[in-house]
């Protein structure tokens, strides 16, 4: 059994409906309200409760061979979950760690990332057997803006249009963690995980004009607007992706998508590809 932790999200729940046609799932979530959707996604047990919660990690580790750690996004204690889990897994002898971290961990500059290569750094001094994914932004991201590009053709980012970012299809990265869990030769590996070159956003724009057959421009939107619009966020969060803005804003994020090509054998999912499956 595999336990995937962090499994209400829409990582682990596309995680849980790639691996569950592989070997059986645990899913760990955090609501009773996730339970039926993950159950319906191939998840063969549930466990419901905190990470932070040390007896938690130990009933969901319990029977599984191998574990695919998702932090809760922007976790202003992702270290604390991180270290936990690492413990409560070399004492239930777990084969296999797979964490899942962030394109480019080592800038400072961004706190969410920072974090996580912490939590890298305790990987590699757990003496477990790991493999590190360290996917680039996901192309459903921009499916925040789905209803505005359709209504108004504005496809809204608060910082630069021009600042260029590798995405990635959450499926291709599905598609990774299940070959790396699950086929030998990968343990001791990191692997960024880019399905498309840098593209800026004027670029992913032009991608909708074709593909809508209408107008789509991209626009910088204010930071002070994006904070009104998003108030339901908590203040970790919000100041976390803000300095992350601008950290894009700046200096992007570019990668490169060979390495995913060469785990999947094949060329990932193009962001072209990926328009044309959401008018289809």
């Amino acid at each position: 059994m595999i336990l995937i932790t962090g499994a209400g999200g829409k990582t682990g729940r596309s995680l849980i409906k790639t691996l569950s046609n592989a070997e059986s799932v645990c899913a760990l979530v955090r609501h009773d309200e996730q339970v039926s959707t993950v159950k319906s996604l191939g998840a063969e047990k549930t466990v419901i409760g905190d990470m932070r919660d040390a007896s938690v990690i130990r009933s969901a580790m319990t029977g599984t061979r191998a574990v695919y750690h998702i932090c809760p996004n922007m976790h202003p204690e992702e270290i604390l979950i991180g270290r936990l889990l690492i413990d409560e897994a070399r004492k239930a002898g777990v084969e296999h760690l797979v964490y899942h971290s962030v394109y480019h961990p080592q800038t400072e500059k961004m706190g969410h990332h920072w974090a996580k290569l912490r939590v890298e750094e305790l990987i590699f001094e757990s003496g477990l057997p790991f493999t590190i994914l360290q996917p680039a932004p996901y192309m459903q991201n921009l499916l925040a803006e789905w209803k505005n590009i359709n209504e108004t053709g504005v496809l809204r980012i608060p910082y630069s249009a021009e600042a260029e970012l590798s995405f990635v299809h959450l499926e291709d990265l599905a598609e990774a963690a299940k070959i790396v869990l699950t086929e030998g030769g990968h343990t001791y590996s990191i692997y960024e995980i880019a399905g498309t070159p840098p593209l800026s956003h004027n670029a992913v724009a032009e991608i909708f004009t074709e593909k809508l057959n209408r107008d789509v421009r991209a626009e910088k939107e204010d930071v002070k607007t994006w904070r009104v619009r998003n108030q339901g966020l908590g203040e970790y969060a919000m100041e976390t992706l803000i300095k992350m803005f601008a950290y894009y804003d700046q200096w992007g994020l570019p990668g490169n998508p060979r390495i995913l090509s060469w785990l999947l054998d094949r060329e990932p999912v193009s962001l072209d590809r990926f328009i044309e499956n959401l008018i289809t």
